[in-house]
């Protein structure tokens, strides 16, 4: 694990601009990348093999282009849904305005002086024990996800006490509500759901998306864009994964739809595990109640 000084931290309060340029996209795609960087004016840099500001000529005195490295920690705001491509990169904080009734403290009056010092002396204290950390990733989060958190378990471990406990119990609830906030991720969820409470191997699209019409207030709603579901609009999302509608009889009617097998490779790679056995266990239970 990566335990190289960073002295910068950057803080974006409206990030929709930036994610609409190139640099903006290399600055916020590249999050966990430390290759990336962006190009700015700026006067001769001392070079660090790419990093913190590596000068493209030597000519003293000359406003010259320079690397500024991307390579640190990042807080980002945003209203509504952050990027698919930002989301599953992050680890995602959902806010709300306070009520009138709700009293907090004004970040303007934050002290972190001190927990400033205090994070660094523990750093140093423990750099070799991070440097060569390989803590254990619940098996609930997906591969990014455990990437994303494992600084952070690693940090929780070294603390000790209920530490781990508590930053798993949180790296799995956290995870899970990013995914459960996921466009496509709720679409193939709410897919599933509707497979599994058929008990049927195969179903048509229109019977898929008349199902699917009592989730509209769901994530995946906002691709609609305010346009009804077709029968097109399901094909374009689930192409990309591979899924292509075949046709078949049911109930003696001929028409396109699914096979549940085809959906069930990326059924059990983008819906987390947890989700699918209680799914399933609830269906259980509702047949041998029924």
């Amino acid at each position: 694990m990566n335990t190289k000084p960073i002295h910068n931290i950057l803080g974006l309060a409206e990030i929709e601009p930036w994610h609409e340029s190139v640099d903006g996209q290399l600055l916020l795609d590249d999050l966990t990348k430390k290759s990336a960087y962006v190009v700015r004016v700026g006067q001769p840099v001392a070079a660090d093999n790419g990093e913190n500001g590596e000068a493209a000529t030597e000519a003293p005195g000359v406003p010259r282009l320079a690397r500024y490295s991307c390579w640190c920690p990042k807080i980002l705001a945003s209203i509504g849904r952050l990027p698919d491509t930002l989301s599953d990169r992050c680890i995602v904080i959902r806010m709300q305005r306070r009520t009138h009734r709700e009293q907090c403290e004004r970040l303007r009056n934050l002290d972190a002086s001190g927990i400033r010092r205090q994070c660094l002396r523990f750093v140093v204290d423990h750099r070799e024990e991070i440097r060569s950390a390989t803590p254990a990733i619940p098996e609930r989060l997906n591969d990014r996800a455990g990437d994303v958190w494992e600084p952070l378990l690693a940090l929780a471990d070294l603390a000790g006490a209920h530490w781990p406990g508590v930053a798993r119990e949180a790296a799995v609830h956290l995870a899970q509500a990013t995914q459960e906030q996921n466009p496509m991720g709720s679409l193939l969820f709410d897919l599933f759901c509707i497979f599994s409470v058929s008990h049927k191997d195969r179903l048509h699209t229109r019977t898929l998306i008349e199902d699917l019409a009592g989730y509209a207030d769901r994530p995946w709603g906002e691709m609609l864009r305010g346009r009804p579901i077709t029968e097109r609009w399901l094909a374009v999302q689930l192409r990309p994964y591979g899924i292509l509608p075949r046709t078949f009889r049911v109930d003696g009617y001929r028409a396109r739809g699914y096979y549940e097998q085809d959906l069930h490779d990326i059924f059990r790679r983008y819906i987390p595990k947890s989700e699918i056995e209680a799914l399933n266990a609830e269906v259980e239970r509702e047949r041998l109640a029924g």
